[in-house]
């Protein structure tokens, strides 16, 4: 019974290419050997989350930044953790990160109190990760 039912999930993925292992494809442009992100990268699904145009990854071990060409800001918790015991050239996301007005409206309207809501990162945060393990 196992087999059949690897046999129709193989089918199904075979039959959309699109999806794999639960997850969509990325449909954005490949991050070059420069780590520099745009727009382009993201999948038709995905929000650009950043006040900046582009960004370059910067990494330190299992600490990923982006980077302006004159800061630096932290993607994960060991660039956060980087960012505080070396502050020089490093600023908080979220002086970049974008707010998601239309949910922010949306979750007010539905009587939740909350100040703040951004645009989701996790695009982002995921080629970051995949760079950097690409650059090791």
């Amino acid at each position: 019974m196992n087999s059949i039912r690897i046999a129709v999930l193989l089918a199904l993925m075979l039959a959309h290419p699109g999806v794999t292992a639960g997850e969509s494809e990325d449909r954005g442009v490949p991050i070059g050997d420069d780590g520099v992100i745009t727009r382009a990268n993201l999948g038709p699904d995905e929000a650009w989350p950043l006040r900046i145009d582009s960004g370059k990854f910067v990494c330190k071990d299992d600490a990923i930044f982006i980077s302006d060409g004159q800061t630096a800001y932290p993607l994960n918790g060991p660039a956060k953790a980087i960012a505080r015991t070396a502050p020089k050239g490093h600023r908080p996301l979220e002086d970049i990160w974008l707010p998601d007005e239309k949910t922010l409206a949306d979750v007010k309207a539905s009587g939740v109190k909350v100040q703040m809501i951004r645009v989701d990162i996790t695009p982002v945060l995921k080629r970051g990760k995949a760079w950097c393990r690409y650059r090791r």
